[in-house]
Order: structure tokens, then sequence, then C-alpha cells
């Protein structure tokens, strides 16, 4: 028996393709750490339901997400230990990632990540986030939402780039200049959308986006929103200037459905999934 058949659930899924698909979707619906707005557990069911009812065509980069083959692999079971979490998300990931499999993961909590991206090397970690997330505990927990970048860069696998940040402590940002993260600040890609791609190592890449670096205006159903945030556009030209690029996994995260009555933030993360999709498969076929 493998990982998936025993840690996920056959919960909704958005799979347009079998298990011989290049792509794997993944839903962890854990948000146990959550230290503002918790509900981003709902978020996996909620972004696979708005992918299934909009238009996933990227008109700009010409492909439609709708005929490309992804396999859902559907929820881990529900649990509520970090540890426990951090455990099943890394054995799932880790036999992807052997399997050659790009895996497409939705959250929850940012923390999913930390698990996932644990399983990689020699690539780099993009990572979309208002926050930073390096503080080194928080609440008496040295594993949270808002610690896992720290905890991920110890480990010393990845190189890791951070794009977005506007709302942090000094000592975060001195952190990450410390050990060599590539910082990318909003201004950067409202000037240039290429930026982002011309500050790249040319290696493998694993994308991460919080979807609080939105404005609230575009997303104002995530777990801790910040003001003066990205636009759609700035956002999804960010990661178009990527096409080409080979990516290795990838993971939308904090879509908080509880506050956001409209559905929006989930429609906008399931775009975003959609284009993560589309540059996924383009990296693996050219």
């Amino acid at each position: 028996m493998s990982y998936k058949d025993l840690y996920t659930s056959d919960s909704p899924k958005i799979s347009t393709g079998g298990k011989e698909s290049n792509i794997y979707v993944l839903g962890i619906p854990f948000d146990f750490t959550s230290s503002y707005r918790p509900g981003s557990r709902f978020g996996p069911d909620s972004v696979r339901q708005a992918y299934w009812n909009i238009e996933i065509v990227d008109r700009e980069l010409n492909v439609n997400a709708e005929n490309i083959p992804i396999f859902d692999l559907g929820n881990i079971s529900p649990i509520m230990s970090v540890d426990g979490m951090i455990d099943i998300v890394k054995k799932v990931a880790g036999e992807a990632f052997a399997q050659g499999k790009v895996l497409g993961s939705i959250g929850g909590e940012h923390l999913i990540t930390l698990p996932i991206a644990s399983q990689l090397k020699d690539a780099t970690i993009v990572v979309f986030d208002a926050h930073f997330d390096l503080r080194d505990e928080l609440y008496g927990l040295k594993v949270n939402h808002a610690t896992f970048f720290r905890r991920l860069l110890e480990l010393k696998q990845i190189k890791a780039v951070h794009v977005g940040a506007h709302a942090y402590l000094d000592e975060e940002l001195q952190f990450a200049r410390n050990l060599g993260v590539t910082v990318i600040s909003q201004e950067s890609l409202k000037n240039d959308r290429r930026f982002l791609l011309d500050a790249l190592p040319d290696n493998p890449l694993y994308i991460s986006v919080d979807m609080d670096v939105l404005d609230p205006s575009c997303a104002p159903g995530v777990g801790n929103p910040e003001p003066s945030g990205l636009t759609y556009n700035e956002l999804f030209n960010a990661l178009r200037s990527l096409k080409g690029k080979k990516i290795v996994g990838f993971d939308v995260n904090e879509v908080t459905p509880p506050y956001d009555p409209s559905g929006i933030t989930s429609i906008a993360a399931a775009k975003l999934f959609s284009i993560l999709v589309i540059l996924s498969w383009v990296g693996i076929n050219g």
C-alpha cells in the first residue's frame, strides 16, 4: 500500500487524468496553529469547487488547463497534531517526488509548505507572502505558520527567493539576508514583471503562494490579511514570466472561506492554481 492510499481520503476531487498524470494534487486541510483567523482547513475543497466553475484557460499563456491531465489524491486524513501532519505530508510528498510527479498542494495554513519543501534538494523555493514567516517562535510554538520559513531555511537544503513581503519585523529581514535569501519587493514587481525571472538561479523551482500576498480587496478570506498587497495582475503576471522554467511542485495556501461569503478568495486561488498547473505542464513539455 502506498502512502497516498494510506493517508488520503476520497474527498471531492478535480482530476482530469489518472495516476499516469505528471501533475498530482493534494489537499491539506490543516489550520491547527492559525494565530488570528482560523478556517483554512476549509480551503482545499472551496478552491476545488471554484476550479470546476471558472474558466481556467489562460489567454496570455495560450493554454487551457482543462486539457492538462492532473490526478487529485484527495485530502490528507483529518489530524489535529502538528507533528502528525508534518509526518503524513512528508511521506505523501516524498513518495510523489520520488515518482517524478509535480505536486500541487492546496492548504490549509502556510505551515503545510514545510513538510513538502523539506523533501526537495537542488531546488529553489519561491515564496509569495505578505509576511516573511521567519519568527523563531509564536505563542510558544517553534513550528507554526509564522515560523515555517525559518525552520525550512535551517535545513539548508534548498535556495530561497521571497516575494512581496510588506508586514514583517526588522530581525526577520536581517535573518533572511544573513541566510542568502533573495528578497524581491512589491515595488520591483510593479516596475518590471520580469524582475522575478531575472533574479532566479538556473535550477528547478518550488512555488508557494500565501493568498495574503494579495491586497484584502482582492482576497479578503485569508488568515492574516495585510492591506496594500499585490493586485491580481501583478501576481499573475509575475508568475507568467516564469513560463518555460522547470517546476517540481507548488502550493496555494491560507484560503479561509468563513471570512469571505462572496467566495472571491477561493475563485482567485483557483485561477492562481490553474496558472501554476499550466506553468508546470509547460515546464514538462516545453
